[in-house]
This record gives structure tokens, sequence and C-alpha cells, in this order.
């Protein structure tokens, strides 16, 4: 193995400080209600390792009875991410003694955008896999108000018969704490934070952009704004920008 290469593969893999991922703290935009935090692909990893260790821990403390997880359902599109991360550590690890899960899926919305709730939850993906008397595990990235957990739940039990529906999110924030009752979760951030996964640092910068240009910010300072304050990737931004810019325009 070349120092190279070492440096490269530890830089995204060792570097990463849980203890300051646990309760991060956005960053403020000029003219926008909003904090925004950007999560890093290594710390998403990283987190769902540790959250797999506590889905492990669970398995094994409830191995043989009817609380051990039979089915995890990923919550589209929040939850895929952390779940195809997930797979790797709850199905193909070698234990013997902790059941191999099985994966579906089920949709549900609650934004049309940064900061745009929905008036009520839209299930706009059916379950995939059968749930019945089976204690099942919820997975999405944000326990936001805890609204879209608990219509699941609700959702799994009363129209598809689950025994038990456990929830694991990335993040919780503080009203979802209050109003859920999550099984498994990583950290905590505040409530006026808009978290940015690895898989919507477009979406966000499409749908922010336009609101910073009607506000008086310049194309320049939106680029200053996602590069410099929230921690964007040059080359993404370089790449976007331009077209979202010109979006504003049509």
């Amino acid at each position: 193995m070349s120092d190279t290469y070492r440096q490269e593969v530890s830089r995204h893999t060792n570097a990463v400080d849980l203890g300051f991922w646990r309760r991060p703290v956005g960053v403020a935009i000029p003219d926008d209600e909003l904090s925004f935090l950007l999560v890093p692909d290594a710390v998403e990893s990283a987190a769902c390792f540790e959250l797999a260790r506590q889905v492990h821990a669970w398995q094994h403390a409830h191995r043989g009875d009817e609380n051990c997880i039979d089915v995890a359902l990923m919550v589209t599109m929040g939850g895929l991410l952390p779940s195809v991360l997930l797979y790797d550590h709850l199905v193909q690890m070698p234990d013997a003694d902790t059941p191999k899960l099985k994966f579906g899926t089920v949709g549900v919305s609650r934004y049309a955008g940064p900061g745009e709730r929905l008036d009520k939850p839209v299930v706009n993906h059916p379950v995939s896999e059968p749930v019945s008397d089976r204690t099942v595990l919820v997975i999405d990235d944000l326990g936001d108000y805890g609204g879209t957990m608990n219509f699941l739940s609700q959702h799994l039990t009363e129209s598809h018969g689950a025994r038990q529906v456990l929830s694991l999110m990335l993040y919780m924030k503080p009203a979802a704490l209050e109003t859920l009752q999550a099984t498994f979760w990583f950290g905590e951030i505040p409530q006026d934070t808009w978290i940015i996964t690895p898989r919507e640092q477009v979406e966000t910068l499409t749908k922010r952009v336009p609101v910073w240009r009607e506000r008086g910010a310049s194309e320049s300072e939106c680029r200053r704004r996602l590069i410099e304050l929230i921690g964007y990737p040059p080359t993404l931004v370089d790449y976007y920008l331009p077209r979202a810019w010109a979006a504003c325009e049509r």
C-alpha cells in the first residue's frame, strides 16, 4: 500500500470527530431564517456504523422473542442513503445469532422543499415488504417534528398489521424528541437547522439559491454562502450554481 493511498483513505475514515457530530450546530446565512448543516459522506458512514451497533445490541438482547426485528423499511427518499449503509452491517454481518433482516421501502413526504412543510403526510410509495405480525424497523434520516414517523407507525400497525414498529434516525430535533418515542438515533440538531445529507446537496442548492436571489443576493454571494459558509465542494457549486441561477430567469 502506497503512502499516498494510505493517507487519502485514512483522511476520510479516521479523521471524523463523532463527538462534534453528535450535537452539531449549523451555520447562519444572511437574510435566511434557517441555519444549514452539511453532513459529509464520511460522517454519515461513521454515524451509521454506530447506529448499526445499537441495532446489533437490540437484536442480541431480544433474540428468540417477538421484539427481535424481522423487517427494515427504508423511508424514501430520506432514509435510502442511511439504509444502504446500514444494509451492509445488518444483513451481511457474519453472526449466526443475529437474524438477517429483510429490507423493503415505504414512501411518505412531509416537505415540498427546505423549511416548506406539507399540511399532512402523503404516502407516495406503498410498503414493498410484508410486515404483518412482524417487528419492523423504519429508517429515516431526520426526526423533525416526529409527524412522519408517528404517522408511519400508525399506518404500519393499523393498515398493514405490524406487531411493533421501531424507528431509527440519523438526527433528531427537539420537537421530535418530545413527540416521538425513537428507538435508535445518532445525534441531535437545533430545530431551525436544515440538514444537508450527501444525497441532497444539489436539491438544497437548487431550491435555496432562488430564495437568496429573491432576497437580494448576487450569484457570487450565493457561491460564497455555499462554499465558505456551508462548506459545499467548490467543484459541485461551480457546476450547479450557474444552472440554478439561470433557472431563476426562466
